[in-house]
């Protein structure tokens, strides 16, 4: 593939004509592949690994799991805005984003069964590297998925591909827990890892087969490192909007991340339970298969009140969520717990339903939206390293000599802060006008 010195020497003006049903679903497949691993890899597998590796008991477990998710986070900041800067660029005959994407997918087949040799031992640093290398993958393929997007899907469907692209973040969340529950066992990682690459090959087709990429306009100029850095810069005073949608997300995956990465711990040493993982991923599925109709439920109510006004419920509702984590690690009571955590899911899935839709609106231009949504992508994936990484020490600090419950008490008090600042901020966000919203 050839870059261009300039994004805008791309033709990136996507076809006008409707889109049907069976089109966005095979459009958001790459996006329910991505989630199968990236809702089961990240909060259930790293941490089980890391705890077979250092004990069950290991004192300073969640301080070594929240690093190393961190640490994989941090290269994710970093590729997905570069490999979508990229993507803008390229003028590879059969879409600019197509070689991204293709390349992602094999690199992230290699990285999972590296990840998966690591059967109950093993150096926690080498697993670091294996874990930084699945991450170097998913963001490769991630940024200029992103901004695929843009280019296929008309301006006024934005809102129904946004839609879509929740159901298949849910029912890709179902499968991936389904996966673990079915084929997982400690030290025994490599049928999980087959499902998930076959998944995945299956969705890459899909997704090329749905997605028809405008025709690249070739450049003879030649790639310039300075201008392509400069590209990072937007200016606030004219980009206000894409700026406080960077915050408010920034702030709702803060108290996400800080929630997610430690609900394995929390169920084990708060609430008493013997077998974390299997009540994880029976929680978390049931809890994606409530998001369904509420992620439906949230595309009615932005439809007839804005995107914004559904951002700022749901960020209340979890904030909610997270004290009544506060609670029951004071009074652990199991069946609150599930209550609890079926909420939360529930109210996460009404605010990802909007959550594309809303960084669409506010894009800064389509002809570099690969970089611009990379950029977007860094809100999600910047509280995966702050989150775990400060969330992680404090818990395995505050342990230390006051105990698990008062640990876990500071921790989700924290979390709630974070969904009370991103329904303050959201407000910041105006928006002239409203799409239709459908998922029909």
């Amino acid at each position: 593939m050839t870059l261009s010195s300039q994004a805008r020497n791309v033709s990136v003006t996507p076809s006008a004509s409707r889109l049907s049903t069976l089109s966005h679903i095979q459009i958001a497949s790459l996006w329910f592949a991505l989630f199968t691993q990236w809702m089961t890899v990240v909060p259930v597998l790293v941490p089980a690994q890391v705890a077979d590796m250092l004990g069950r008991d290991a004192a300073l477990k969640e301080g070594v799991a929240g690093s190393v998710i961190a640490s994989g986070a941090f290269i994710a900041m970093i590729v997905a805005p570069l490999a979508g800067a990229l993507s803008d660029r390229c003028s590879a005959k059969r879409g600019r984003r197509r070689p991204f994407l293709v390349t992602g997918v094999f690199g992230i087949a290699v990285a999972l069964v590296w990840l998966g040799s690591f059967n109950g031992g093993g150096s926690v640093g080498m697993y670091t590297l294996a874990f930084l290398h699945l991450q170097f993958w998913w963001n490769w393929a991630a940024g200029p998925y992103a901004g695929l997007l843009p280019d296929v899907v008309p301006k006024q469907e934005t809102n129904r591909a946004s839609a879509w692209l929740n159901v298949m973040t849910v029912l890709g969340t179902i499968t991936g827990n389904v996966v673990l529950v079915v084929l997982y066992s400690p030290g025994h990682l490599y049928p999980t890892v087959a499902a998930f690459i076959a998944i995945m090959l299956l969705c890459l087709w899909l997704t090329i087969r749905g997605s028809r990429e405008p025709t690249p306009v070739r450049s003879r100029q030649r790639f310039e490192l300075v201008t392509f850095m400069r590209s990072f810069y937007l200016d606030p005073r004219l980009h206000r909007n894409f700026y406080w949608v960077l915050v408010t997300r920034l702030f709702g995956n803060m108290g996400i991340w800080s929630i997610f990465a430690f609900m394995l711990y929390y169920l084990q040493d708060v609430i008493g339970i013997r077998h974390p993982t299997s009540l994880l991923n029976g929680l978390l599925g049931v809890g994606v298969v409530l998001a369904i109709p509420a992620s439906l439920l949230g595309a009615w109510l932005a439809d007839r009140h804005g995107v914004v006004p559904v951002v700022r419920l749901t960020s209340w509702i979890m904030a909610g969520a997270a004290i009544g984590f506060v609670l029951l690690a004071l009074h652990p009571n199991l069946l609150l717990v599930i209550a609890v955590g079926l909420v939360f899911c529930a109210a996460y899935g009404t605010y990802q339903a909007v959550d594309w839709a809303l960084a669409l609106q506010v894009l800064p231009d389509d002809a570099s939206s690969g970089k611009d949504m990379g950029i977007w992508q860094v809100s999600m994936v910047l509280p995966q390293i702050l989150g775990p990484a400060a969330t992680g020490w404090m818990l395995s600090w505050v342990k230390a000599f006051a105990g698990a419950g008062p640990a876990y008490v500071v921790a989700f008090v924290v979390a709630a802060g974070w969904f009370v600042l991103a329904a303050w901020f959201v407000s910041r966000i105006k928006i002239a006008s409203r799409q239709h919203v459908s998922v029909t």
